[in-house]
């Protein structure tokens, strides 16, 4: 994992922290799946509690010095009852 120094990963995951355990994140919680270029895709896995983040995708620039901290993403809203319903109503007209 010659790409990630410690310090990199440091500062790159400094916002962020195992959800199950807080844990922070090193340079060993990164598995390299497969890069092309600069663009590399990880693995990302607590090594305390061992759970699994799935794959992160990092744009690597090896030219740039200073890096800024990740930031979370926050997906759609979970679905909700009504969601459901609503779907089950779809599929029956169908």
């Amino acid at each position: 994992m010659e790409n990630f120094s410690n310090k990199y990963i440091k500062t790159l995951f400094s916002n962020l922290c195992c959800s199950k355990c807080k844990n922070d994140f090193t340079k060993d919680s990164l598995e390299i799946i497969e890069q092309d270029g600069d663009i590399i895709v990880c693995n990302l896995t607590c090594e305390r509690c061992g759970k699994d983040f799935g794959q992160i995708i990092f744009n690597f620039n090896k030219k740039i010095n200073q890096h800024t901290p990740l930031e979370i993403i926050e997906g759609p809203e979970p679905i909700s009852y009504d969601d459901v319903i609503d779907a089950h109503e779809f599929l029956k007209k169908l």
